[in-house]
C-alpha cells in the first residue's frame, strides 16, 4: 500500500512540475507572432533566426534576440539587428502589425534589417495605440526615406529613436539633417 502511495505522490509531483514549467515560457500568442516575424524577415534559404523553430524549444523567451519579463513571461525586448544582412535578396517592407501581439514590448531593434519602407497602411502608426510601453526603437542602418517619419509620430512613449545611417534628409520640423542621419533623434 505504501508503494502505491509513493508512486502516486511521484506521479502527482511530476505533473505539478510539468504544469509549473508550462508557465515559465512565453505566451502562445507571442510565440506564434515571433514565428510570423521569422517568416517575414527570413532569407529565402531560411537561414535567419535559426533557433526560432516551431517544433523545438517552445519557450520563446530563450530564443536569440528575445527577452521576456520574468514575472509575466511577456516579450519585452526584440532585437532583430542585422538578421537580414544580405541586401541582394530583395527589399523588405515593414509590416508593423506583426508586432501587435507584444503588448509589453519596451525595446524593438530593427537596425540593419534591409528595411526600405512600410507596407501600405502597415507603418508604425499601427503600433501607436497598442504598444504603449515601447520606449526604444532602433531603425539604424536601413534605407527607408523621409516617408517613414509620419508613421512614427504616434509613438508617444518612445524615449530613444535610433535613425543613424538611414537615408533620411529631413525631420518633422522641416530641418535638414545630415544625409546619413548620424545621430539619435
Amino acid at each position: 500500500m505504501r508503494q502505491i502511495l509513493w508512486v502516486l505522490m511521484l506521479v502527482m509531483m511530476t505533473l505539478a512540475l510539468l504544469n509549473i514549467e508550462q508557465y515559465h515560457c512565453c505566451l502562445e500568442e507571442e510565440r506564434t507572432g515571433l514565428l510570423e516575424i521569422k517568416a517575414w524577415i527570413n532569407h529565402p534559404d531560411g537561414s535567419s533566426l535559426p533557433d526560432w523553430v516551431e517544433n523545438t524549444d517552445t519557450d520563446c523567451c530563450k530564443w536569440n534576440g528575445v527577452q521576456c519579463d520574468s514575472t509575466t513571461n511577456r516579450v519585452t525586448k526584440l532585437n532583430l539587428f542585422n538578421e537580414r544582412e544580405d541586401r541582394r535578396i530583395g527589399d523588405l517592407y515593414l509590416n508593423a502589425s506583426l508586432f501587435l501581439p507584444f503588448k509589453e514590448l519596451k525595446s524593438l531593434g530593427l537596425g540593419s534589417s534591409g528595411l526600405v519602407g512600410c507596407s501600405e497602411n502597415q507603418g508604425f502608426e499601427v503600433l501607436a495605440s497598442e504598444l504603449k510601453k515601447l520606449e526604444k526603437l532602433d531603425l539604424s542602418g536601413n534605407t527607408f526615406n523621409d516617408s517613414i517619419l509620419s508613421s512614427l509620430q504616434g509613438l508617444s512613449s518612445l524615449k530613444i529613436l535610433n535613425l543613424r545611417s538611414t537615408k533620411l534628409t529631413t525631420i518633422s520640423t522641416g530641418k535638414v539633417v545630415n544625409h546619413t542621419s548620424n545621430g539619435i533623434l
